[in-house]
């Protein structure tokens, strides 16, 4: 069988049996109510791509000072538990499987979207001089370094959120440790400045990410936790340190050997590939960071890829936008959708359910 022939191949992801390998990856799109309650727009949006084998949510804030854009969602409240309740029945009821990703802003929150609250992480690292909030663009605020206190509240958030989500219908979650945000600043030197339990070397820097694995998998179970991460990723100020002792440490750890999966993007690196492949030997899914175009042919084999490098599960993105049938599209060989960039986070239905 050939790698290409293999992304329809059906895989069972712990207790998760997915009718193929194609995983839709996290999009932020924006289109939740101002209080981060999804919408049934939001309902219609993931049941249209229910075809994937695993559909994985945008960013979800696990407490009101984790968010860091307008209109992204949260999974904290008796209300949003019911608009993810929607999302998960239509997402079911179309024969789909969807995990939720849990992502707290940390340094890169905004009090201008959180409710006031002042950006906080490892430490007092303002990751960027100014932030873009939808059309915006608008000055990033002092930040301040997390106490104890601070961190278990923290891990603590990602625990009731986690919880709220079974009790939503998610087959699983995803924690976000990767792409700039709060666990990939603990991880990552150019933030972590910290001597303490917390920071100042490569198993102290791992501590929070495996703190928060082992209680959210302690709650619902380490078959419905995967963990994202995203080794050499360097925008604004999250520049790596120790990137083989960090990376090793975190993925031989056995609180996360015993999560579902492992998914890894935001890099093309061939080193920091093998650098995951020889450090995990669980679920591995990789995002192929395919760029959208309409040739089925040039896409399936972008796709698979990763399979090639031994993934064993593969995530896209934004081709899912316009082709919500993706997986039906490249299996018969059809012509793909284009998205439009400029309605990626523009609100409303255009350019999000008419495809």
């Amino acid at each position: 069988m050939s790698f290409e022939s293999e992304l329809f191949t059906p895989y069972e992801l712990a207790d998760t049996k997915l009718a193929n390998r194609l995983v839709m990856s996290p999009m932020g799109r924006r289109r939740a109510a101002d209080d981060g309650t999804p919408t049934e727009l939001m309902a219609e949006y993931y049941r249209q791509r229910a075809g994937a084998g695993l559909l994985i949510t945008e960013s979800t804030h696990p407490c009101p000072e984790a968010r860091s854009q307008p209109n992204s969602p949260y999974l904290c409240t008796p209300a949003q538990v019911a608009g993810w309740e929607r999302v998960t029945s239509a997402v079911h009821e179309a024969g789909g499987r969807i995990f939720v990703q849990l992502m707290h802003a940390g340094l890169a929150a905004h009090p201008d979207v959180n409710g006031g609250h002042q950006p906080m992480g490892p430490s007092a690292v303002r990751p960027q001089e100014t932030t873009k909030l939808g059309d915006q663009v608008v000055e990033h605020p002092e930040t301040r370094a997390m106490s104890e206190s601070d961190i278990r509240r923290a891990v603590d958030a990602h625990v009731s959120s986690a919880v709220s989500a079974v009790a939503a219908g998610f087959d699983g979650v995803e924690l976000h440790a990767g792409n700039g945000f709060l666990l990939h600043q603990f991880l990552a030197a150019g933030t972590n400045h910290r001597t303490d339990a917390y920071g100042g070397s490569p198993a102290a820097n791992c501590r929070l990410a495996i703190e928060v694995a082992a209680a959210v998998a302690n709650a619902i179970g380490p078959e419905r936790v995967g963990i994202k991460i995203s080794p050499g990723f360097s925008i604004t100020r999250i520049a790596e340190g120790e990137l083989t002792e960090t990376y090793g440490h975190l993925l031989n750890s056995p609180e996360i050997t015993a999560l579902a999966y492992c998914h890894t993007s935001g890099f093309s690196d061939s080193a920091v590939l093998d650098l995951v492949a020889s450090n995990w030997g669980g679920t591995w899914l990789h995002n192929a960071g395919v760029d959208p175009v309409d040739d089925s042919a040039r896409v399936r084999q972008r796709l698979a890829e990763p399979l090639e490098r031994g993934a064993d599960l593969v995530s896209a993105g934004r081709t899912f936008i316009a082709n919500p049938d993706l997986v039906t599209r490249l299996a018969e060989d059809r012509t793909l959708a284009i998205p439009d960039p400029a309605t990626f986070y523009a609100g409303g239905s255009n350019g999000y359910t008419d495809y």
